[in-house]
Formats: C-alpha cells, structure tokens, sequence
C-alpha cells in the first residue's frame, strides 16, 4: 500500500471506489469528480459525494462571509 510516492490517500480511495463498483449493482458516481457511491450515499448526500458537499457547503459559507 504505502510504498513511499506520497499517494496512499489515493490509493485507499482508488480501493475504496473499486470495492463499491463491484459491491453493489445500484452504485452511481459523483456528478462532480466521478467517485463511484453506493446508493445509501448516493440519497442520503443528495448525488454528491461527502468531499464534494463539504466543499461546496464551505463555498457557500465563505461566500456570505465576505
């Protein structure tokens, strides 16, 4: 896993997203950056993935902010 390049977080993701397509037959990837979701991710996020929400929600909050 870790062999030193810097990319382990990728890597676990990569595995992460490997394991989700060939778990379920109903997963559906992030309009955003393609990271397959299962389908109780899929509803409970509201089609994003947990990343890509927290990011636009810390947009939103910025925007208002300034």
């Amino acid at each position: 896993m870790d062999d030193g390049d810097g990319s382990f977080m990728m890597e676990l993701q990569a595995k992460q997203i490997a394991q989700n397509a060939t778990r379920y037959n109903a997963s559906a990837p992030c309009p955003t950056c393609g990271v397959i979701m299962n389908p109780v991710e899929f509803i409970s996020n509201r089609g994003h993935c947990l990343s890509c929400l927290t990011q636009t929600k810390a947009a939103r909050v910025k925007g208002r902010m300034a």
